[in-house]
């Protein structure tokens, strides 16, 4: 049987690929390492999948101009920084927010920070929502009154809820206290190279 010449199987291959995807991640509390796991996934995404990615510092924190004099990029300016296929845009308003998404990206990742209540219309327009939480006794309190702010709203079961380098004792408990789908993320060295664990969970928990 005849192979599928490279070019067309790689067209066939994007013109089946799932709709664009948009991930909203949002912490707990500040510190909690909501920006570090967004990284994770947007280099995830743009490197292992190959995906065309946004990554976006939706919040007042300015991790982003610290994390881009952290490391070397292909490209960079007054508003964004890039790498392959992987575009971060700093401190990013309403209006930018609105100009990313009419670009040709395939998956946008939008780091919320901490506040929910500031931008809860815009976290909820987004296909995939994740919740940051920390893995101290002291920081469950703190994701149980993140639930109290969050409200009763529809679908808040499909939500995803990320505690780093947090053990299997901490997720069962944790997901018999809050009781929602609770994932432990495995410890990673640096947010550009998911490590083969993170990877491993990520191709579970977004499927291509």
């Amino acid at each position: 049987m005849r192979h599928k010449p490279m070019l067309l199987h790689k067209i066939i291959g994007k013109s089946m690929r799932q709709t664009r995807e948009v991930i909203g991640i949002i912490g707990t509390h500040h510190g909690v390492g909501a920006t570090y796991t967004a990284m994770m996934l947007a280099f995830f995404m743009g490197e292992e999948r190959g995906r065309k990615t946004a990554f976006l510092e939706y919040n007042e924190h300015h991790d982003m101009s610290i994390i881009q004099s952290c490391y070397e990029w292909s490209e960079e300016d007054k508003d964004s920084f890039s790498f392959h296929n992987i575009t971060c845009y700093k401190e990013v308003t309403r209006s930018k927010l609105m100009e990313v998404f009419g670009q040709s990206y395939d998956c946008i990742i939008i780091d919320f920070g901490t506040n929910f209540l500031d931008n809860k219309e815009e976290l909820l327009r987004c296909s995939t929502k994740i919740i940051v939480g920390g893995r101290s006794e002291w920081d469950h309190q703190k994701l149980l009154r993140f639930l109290q702010r969050t409200g009763r709203i529809s679908c808040d079961e499909q939500w995803l809820y990320f505690i780093p380098q947090a053990n299997e004792k901490s997720i069962y408990y944790i997901k018999s206290l809050i009781q929602k789908h609770v994932w432990a993320i495995p410890t990673s060295e640096n947010p550009t190279e998911p490590s083969r664990h993170i990877c491993r969970l990520f191709h579970h928990l977004f499927p291509d």
